[in-house]
């Protein structure tokens, strides 16, 4: 039984939006300038008229690539979306080790307390899912999207997603009460099983 926590999908459709007129203005450009020739005729008057220089070009190229990766990367995270949170029966698996590799999982045992906050930040206030854990072997020094609030105490920023932090520590918290009964009936019934296994061969 697992449950999961992505990122917002209308905030990633617009990420890939936003993208588009980068990718477009690079693209004309490096091609035939015909957007940028309208705009450039548009807002100079002719003995004003400005020239291409191969910075231009360079910039371009930049535009195009970052736009591109805004694109893609919208558009993955619209439709394969990045589990960033995932409670799984063994523990709570955060992505906090960084792209391309696996998320860092934390025993139910491990975890003191789970909450959340907002912090400021150039005047947009944050919001902040905090992991409170026993110990912090095991986890990255330098988390990916999070930071670590003191010694003991994980903030992941949640500022994409849905739902947001407070609603997502209150089904976590729920889950790890779950998660913990059912560890604790099924180590009950392993014992018991192993008593009747043992009872049957001294019969024997």
């Amino acid at each position: 039984m697992t449950l999961v926590f992505r990122r917002s999908a209308i905030r990633m459709w617009l990420l890939a939006l936003g993208g588009i007129p980068f990718l477009v203005i690079g693209l004309d450009v490096l091609t035939g300038r015909q957007i940028t020739d309208w705009l450039r005729e548009l807002l100079f008057r002719p003995e004003d008229t400005q020239i291409y220089e191969p910075r231009d070009v360079i910039w371009a190229w930049a535009m195009f690539l970052f736009g591109g990766f805004l694109v893609v990367w919208g558009l993955k995270e619209l439709f394969i979306p990045t589990k960033v949170v995932e409670c799984r029966d063994e523990g709570l698996a955060l992505k906090i080790s960084g792209p391309f590799r696996p998320a860092s999982l934390i025993a139910w045992g491990d975890i003191v307390d789970i909450g959340d906050d907002e912090i400021e930040d150039e005047g947009t206030r944050v919001p902040r899912l905090l992991v409170t854990v026993a110990s912090s072997d095991g986890l990255p020094d330098d988390p990916w999207g999070a930071r670590w609030h003191d010694e003991r105490t994980l903030a992941v920023m949640a500022e994409d997603w849905s739902p947001g932090p407070a609603e997502v520590a209150r089904q976590v918290g729920d889950f790890a009460v779950e998660a913990t009964k059912r560890a604790a009936i099924a180590e009950r019934a392993a014992v018991l099983e192993s008593r009747s296994e043992r009872g049957h061969r001294e019969e024997e």
